[in-house]
């Protein structure tokens, strides 16, 4: 019990000074699996699987929520890939890029022209991505 008493008091300032910069979320989420994060243009995470495994869980997500692919890229021998699709009005663009070898970070973008975009779709494309 005395540990604990030591332990706990330093546990709880460090959790209260991450929570209190915003980071507390994103590091626990990050465990846990996926935190999706809006960006100014749309959705946002850090996916476990390489980027080959996430290129082809957003395909799988294309095709549930009928977005027609219109195209893809590979760059940087492999380590940042695109795929881009149509739905309705929509351009839905997803970059995946290596974090490392089990981690690829992931941006959706979905957007109607150049200057509207629709982050709520970004995040339900992302949401399928990452299995939520």
């Amino acid at each position: 019990m005395p540990r604990f008493s030591r332990v706990f008091p330093v546990a709880l300032l460090a959790a209260v000074t991450i929570s209190s910069s915003g980071c507390f979320l994103v590091a626990a989420g990050a465990g846990a699996g996926a935190a999706i994060a809006y960006t100014q243009r749309g959705a946002s995470a850090s996916v476990p699987g390489s980027v080959d495994a996430v290129f082809g869980k957003a395909q799988s997500a294309f095709n549930a929520m009928s977005i027609n692919e219109t195209g893809q890229s590979t760059e940087n021998s492999g380590a940042t890939r695109r795929l881009v699709g149509k739905n309705g009005d929509n351009e839905i663009t997803v970059e995946i890029k290596r974090s490392s070898d089990e981690v690829a970070a992931v941006e959706v973008v979905a957007k109607k022209n150049v200057v509207d975009y629709d982050k709520d779709l970004a995040k339900r494309v992302l949401d399928r991505i990452v299995g939520k």
